[in-house]
């Protein structure tokens, strides 16, 4: 039985975690600690994995204790987004101490969708099409382009993502679409990601979390920053 820790416990993602992980993990996983983004998260540090979806500032915190203690460290999924220079260094050694997987989409569907366009954009380019990526979330959603489609456009271009236009709309409600095109001269081949519920994203990151916890010896050797791709191809 692997140990979840959770921060951000009250927000929108938190609360899917926690209904999802009594409704269809309890014999898999077990609720060990919850802990809102506004609250001392020194106690997830007791935990084999903590899934974080509260905010780079929440996950600073966080980490802050983590480099701080010489207790031995969970492993972290970490699913906040909007990560500054300073912030992603500091994920970065405590990557050298623990699991750390830094995802900006935890469903499934967009990891499906990333392996396809790793194989795919080679492919296409060689052929002459031109991509590019139209991504429509909620209104509220701060930062844009999202890291879902700064994700996309790293599996399209490794070497130059800049050269993938990106275009953001923001606007009523929408949980998150992403659509990616290849333009040649005469037609479009389209690739796209509908998320109809946010229950995706807390079974993606509850998947993720119990291959941290099953693997967490030997991730523990990589001391660099884990994807969600590590997750697909080292099941």
């Amino acid at each position: 039985m692997i140990r979840i820790g959770l921060l951000g416990s009250k927000g929108r993602m938190g609360t899917q975690v926690q209904r999802l992980l009594a409704a269809e993990y309890a014999d898999r996983a077990t609720l060990a600690c919850a802990v809102d983004a506004d609250e001392a998260p020194e106690a997830l540090l007791g935990c084999d994995v903590v899934i974080d979806f509260s905010s780079p500032r929440g996950m600073a915190a966080l980490t802050r204790a983590a480099l701080g203690s010489s207790a031995t460290l969970p492993a972290f999924a970490v699913g906040s987004t909007g990560w500054d220079a300073d912030g992603l260094r500091a994920l970065e050694n405590l990557a050298k101490r623990a699991p750390v997987l830094l995802s900006s989409n935890f469903s499934l569907g967009v990891l499906a969708l990333t392996e396809l366009l790793r194989s795919a954009a080679p492919i296409l380019s060689r052929l002459g099409y031109a991509p590019v990526i139209v991504e429509h979330h909620h209104r509220h959603k701060k930062d844009a382009p999202s890291g879902t489609a700064l994700t996309l456009s790293r599996a399209i271009a490794p070497d130059d993502p800049s050269r993938v236009q990106i275009h953001a709309v923001r606007a009523g409600e929408v949980i998150g679409d992403h659509e990616v095109s290849f333009y040649g001269t005469s037609d479009v081949i389209t690739l796209s990601h509908h998320a109809q519920d946010r229950s995706l994203f807390a079974r993606g990151a509850l998947e993720a979390a119990l291959w941290l916890g099953r693997k967490r010896s030997t991730l523990t050797e990589r001391r660099t920053l884990i994807s969600m791709s590590d997750f697909f191809h080292n099941p």
